[in-house]
């Protein structure tokens, strides 16, 4: 007679950890986020509507120099607070900044800047807005979709989007004098 160890079968359930939740339990909200997370969120929240009040002072300042310097505080301020989001949704998914970029969107957004600035001042300047604006929108889509995290590759193309909505935004309702 051979005595032979039972043992039972492990079963395929997953692990109590901070990701799985047992079963049993009804599953609760988030925990609150941490402090510096409320604060940075705060910031980027007061810096965009201080950009959007001082940017709309522009609009009642009767003179034209003040407005100008109104216009350009607000969209900085703006601007501001767009590279807080941004840079804060990389945070959000674990993953630290970068100086180069790694997709191909991201040197494709860094290109477009680039030209752009360098088209300012030649006789096909308008075409560095249309470079700004497309820019812009390689920037954003290489953030969200090729989880980009170059820091050049936020900045950069929302500086020159931001640009552009201020130059025209400023150009239809400021006007020339």
């Amino acid at each position: 007679m051979s005595t032979v160890e039972h043992r039972p079968e492990p079963r395929n359930e997953p692990r109590n950890e901070p990701g799985n939740k047992p079963r049993n339990e009804p599953l609760s909200p988030d925990p609150p986020s941490p402090p510096r997370q409320r604060r940075e969120r705060r910031a980027a929240i007061g810096l965009g509507v201080a950009g959007l009040v001082v940017a709309a002072v522009a609009l009642v300042v009767p003179d034209s120099t003040a407005a100008e310097v109104c216009w350009t505080a607000g969209f900085a301020l703006l601007f501001l607070a767009l590279v807080m989001v941004v840079v804060r949704v990389v945070h959000a998914r674990g993953e630290r900044l970068s100086v180069l970029p790694s997709s191909v969107a991201g040197w494709a957004a860094l290109a477009c800047v680039v030209v752009g600035v360098a088209l300012i001042p030649t006789p096909v300047g308008e075409v560095s807005l249309l470079l700004g604006v497309a820019a812009a929108a390689l920037g954003v889509g290489a953030v969200t979709v090729r989880r980009e995290r170059a820091l050049p590759v936020i900045m950069l193309p929302l500086f020159a989007g931001s640009f552009v909505l201020a130059f025209l935004l400023g150009e239809l309702l400021l006007g020339h004098e």
